[in-house]
């Protein structure tokens, strides 16, 4: 079995992995978002996302041999990284963090097709004490890719009511484009074009691809118990 490292402190990614079969380790990257972006402010919304998560991975991988126990004995580590940013009018829409910037955004897109970016960064650490690429002692990063999911979300347009109520929650304060599809905003949502993973933060299908090309095979992941 080959342990997998998700960095994200994002709850809906890990209960992706958890209803997929994988118990991660987890790691909460520390990258200032709003700096990165205002770095790069000619980059699309497919670059920047993609930028987004190639630093949070770089954040992390130094800190993967610290996380495993004692009882972790596997020769390699799979580290995941994501960002997910909305692409509304060609602009990035990412997380509105207030109740202001979130009532705009919505006053914006309700009824509208935006387009939901995930980009995915994957990673394989390894025991190997050969190489340049090392992350600590008696580690390597052995290979990497990446790759960004797209889906078009179609929204509803939520009376004022029912936009400030789901202002009242907070629960889109935090997530790219003010929009989930697995939580109160739901209902929001009236259909999508494209993996509906990649509009939770995480494509099941474009990580399996992705672990493919580095010799990783999906089922060797498993190691959530069935219930």
């Amino acid at each position: 079995m080959t342990r997998l490292l998700l960095a994200s402190g994002s709850p809906s990614r890990l209960r992706l992995l958890h209803e997929a079969g994988i118990a991660p380790l987890t790691a909460v990257p520390a990258v200032d978002e709003e700096a990165l972006e205002a770095a790069h402010p000619q980059a699309t919304v497919r670059e920047l996302v993609t930028l987004l998560a190639r630093a949070k991975a770089h954040a992390v991988l130094p800190r993967v041999p610290a996380l495993l126990t004692d009882e972790d004995t596997t020769a390699e580590v799979v580290v995941v990284a994501c960002d997910s940013v909305l692409e509304l009018e060609g602009s990035p829409v990412g997380k509105p963090h207030t109740a202001e910037r979130t009532r705009a955004l919505w006053q914006r897109m309700a009824g509208s097709s935006p387009v939901l970016w995930s980009a995915h960064w994957v990673g394989v650490l390894t025991r190997d004490a050969a190489g340049s690429d090392r992350t600590a002692s008696g580690w390597r990063l052995r290979d990497s890719r990446e790759a960004a999911g797209q889906t078009r979300v179609h929204l509803a347009s939520p009376t004022e009511r029912e936009l400030e109520d789901y202002i009242a929650t907070g629960e889109p304060f935090e997530v790219a484009g003010a929009l989930t599809i697995d939580g109160l905003g739901g209902a929001f949502v009236r259909g999508i074009e494209g993996d509906h993973h990649n509009v939770i933060g995480l494509s099941l299908p474009l990580l399996r691809d992705l672990l493919a090309d580095l010799g990783v095979p999906w089922t060797s992941l498993w190691n959530r118990p069935s219930s």
